[in-house]
């Protein structure tokens, strides 16, 4: 576990002075199961999603606006699908929804939020602006992260790597994988693990 906390700690030493500055804090919501990092405290609003197929689902969307730069957090309900190749496949729907918004797409590839699968594009649009999106899907939740920001704007990357999924009971979810990349086990251990500030307070 040492190079766990080695890691932990490098993360934290290498947070720019200017997201601290920014006033960044924890959001976290136990009805949708997640915890990220805002530059302020987020604005929700319930709305719908279009999926591949099927009936609009129910989304709500939490978003910050720190001047030029937005932030925004949806959390798509896919219980209401009822193929479950649509929910596996939701992941790749949405990255396809983001491909066709047009721009250059500077990344675009497979990623994972604590061994939970997920995709993550850069798209940089007309007006020279950055779009950095991440995608994951876990227990019939599509979260999808986007920061819409000018160049060179550090909280994007931040923003998209402080996303942790909780479980019911507000809980850190992080999984253990095979040589194949399948899961094994939950890991409960997470004794150098980067935590929530509720699971640090042990609520």
């Amino acid at each position: 576990m040492l190079s766990i906390r080695i890691v932990a700690m490098v993360v934290a030493l290498l947070l720019p002075t200017s997201l601290l500055a920014q006033g960044w804090t924890e959001y976290i919501d136990r009805t949708d199961r997640f915890s990220v990092n805002f530059p302020g405290q987020p604005t929700i609003r319930d709305t719908t999603y279009p999926p591949q197929r099927g009936a609009p689902l129910e989304a709500r969307v939490f978003t910050v606006q720190d001047g030029p730069r937005v932030y925004s957090l949806t959390v798509v309900n896919l219980s209401g699908l009822a193929r479950p190749s649509d929910v596996k496949g939701s992941v790749a729907w949405e990255a396809r929804n983001f491909r066709k918004r047009g721009g250059e797409i500077t990344y675009d590839a497979f990623a994972q939020v604590d061994n939970m699968d997920g995709h993550q594009l850069h798209i940089t649009n007309p007006d020279k602006s950055l779009t950095v999106v991440g995608i994951y899907l876990h227990a019939r939740r599509l979260y999808i992260l986007e920061a819409d920001v000018p160049p060179d704007t550090p909280g994007a990357v931040h923003f998209q790597q402080s996303l942790i999924i909780l479980d019911e009971d507000g809980k850190r979810i992080r999984y253990e994988l095979d040589a194949d990349g399948n899961r094994l086990f939950r890991i409960t251990n997470l004794d150098g693990i980067l935590l929530t500030s509720g699971e640090r307070l042990g609520r």
